[in-house]
């Protein structure tokens, strides 16, 4: 009793800010299950045992990191949804384990991580995937997306020839969701914008257009403004466990969103970790006999504190499938992740032989795209290492 009395008393002031406006407050039906300086995480009971969570981000205090499987292939032209039809790449993603990337995210930022769900839509249920919309990651268009339900040439379904996708963007100050532009890649194409994903507004999801807005697990998220500085600070995340879309969407509009609301996967993929409470809601099979890859996904959302506490540096690169060896003359995706702030060096070997600078120093922000311009052998390998200490380091196997 007095956790619970202690955690309202620390909520009273947050809540006062974010909804100082308004006549009545409109978390009085949820219960809060976990608040930091930055994020809270509430759940709310809907009709017939159904229930509702809810993440209040302010991504002036919180750092979202996009997770995803390292490039099984890289799809050249492939890519339907940035820059024109077929004119970028859309790689494969290697899909991975719900509970490895949360485990993996603990090692990483051990108290400061808030939550993880899962992101990206996919419809390709092999060992790795292509994403169905883009994603930018720190700078660097990653996907062209690959979904044949969304407005190109041919979709699955007419519904599809017109509709606008949405992007979700953000940095450490605001969020915003504004229309996308696939020919000429707005806004992913501007280089201010650093983080976006590509996806549904709510309504155009195709389990709500071609499935009569069943009721399943869903993801929504909106953006809200509630302090006195100009952009929408607070990122609104609404992970339902059985309703529809438009039952999601209706819970964001009660607590003030006014924007676009825009969907990500959900159904079985959803998924929803938090750091106090645990795994929530978890990746499902459809039946006993399906295969357990089901519940690896693609693509996932981390949040944590900007923050750091005392944790011992380290670089990651995953190994878990053999890789397709980089070609000449065209673009290759380096993912990584760490959790330092200083710069990296990447580099090409062959056992202890330097075979490529690739890049000297770089940010250490997860991603570089490489144009190799030389034949890449198998058995080379890529090492990143800390700038500042080379024994920091992770490689890359080339198959």
């Amino acid at each position: 009793m007095n956790i619970v009395i202690n955690l309202l008393l620390f909520l009273l002031p947050i809540l006062s800010s974010f909804w100082i406006s308004q006549t009545f407050n409109p978390l009085s039906s949820y219960q809060p299950l976990q608040a930091i300086d930055g994020a809270a995480l509430y759940k709310k009971e809907l009709t017939n045992g159904n229930e509702a969570y809810l993440q209040v981000i302010n991504l002036r205090k919180m750092h979202i990191d996009q997770i995803i499987g390292e490039v099984d292939s890289m799809g050249i032209n492939e890519g339907k949804y940035y820059q024109g039809e077929s004119k970028y790449y859309s790689p494969f993603f290697n899909r991975k384990l719900f509970s490895e990337v949360a485990e993996e995210y603990k090692k990483f930022y051990s108290n400061n991580v808030f939550s993880i769900i899962n992101c990206s839509f996919f419809e390709q249920y092999e060992s790795s995937t292509q994403l169905s919309f883009p994603i930018k990651l720190n700078g660097v268009v990653i996907s062209g997306g690959n979904s044949p339900y969304g407005p190109i040439k041919q979709p699955k379904d007419k519904y599809y020839s017109n509709i606008r996708l949405k992007a979700l963007v953000w940095d450490n100050k605001q969020a915003y969701i504004t229309d996308y532009n696939q020919v000429s890649g707005a806004p992913l194409n501007q280089k201010a914008v650093k983080n976006a994903i590509v996806t549904y507004r709510y309504s155009d999801h195709p389990a709500k257009v071609l499935a009569q807005n069943q009721a399943n697990k869903y993801q929504v998220i909106g953006t809200l403004n509630k302090d006195s500085v100009k952009g929408d600070e607070l990122l609104l995340i609404m992970t339902v466990n059985k309703a529809t879309l438009d039952e999601a969407a209706d819970l964001l509009r009660k607590l003030g969103v006014k924007g676009d609301i825009i969907t990500v996967d959900g159904g079985r993929s959803t998924y929803l970790f938090n750091s106090q409470n645990g795994n929530i809601i978890v990746p499902q099979l459809s039946n006993p006999q399906e295969n357990p890859a089901f519940r690896n996904l693609p693509h996932y959302l981390g949040f944590r504190k900007t923050t750091k506490n005392q944790v011992v540096p380290k670089i990651s690169i995953g190994q878990l499938i053999p890789k397709v060896l980089p070609k000449k003359d065209q673009p290759y995706l380096i993912l990584w992740q760490d959790n330092f702030d200083s710069d990296v060096s990447i580099k090409l070997y062959d056992g202890d032989k330097l075979i490529q600078n690739i890049s000297s120093r770089t940010a250490s922000d997860g991603v570089y795209e490489w144009i190799p311009r030389i034949s890449v052998k198998e058995g080379y390998f890529i090492r990143i290492s800390s700038w500042k200490d080379r024994n920091i380091f992770g490689d890359l196997q080339l198959y």
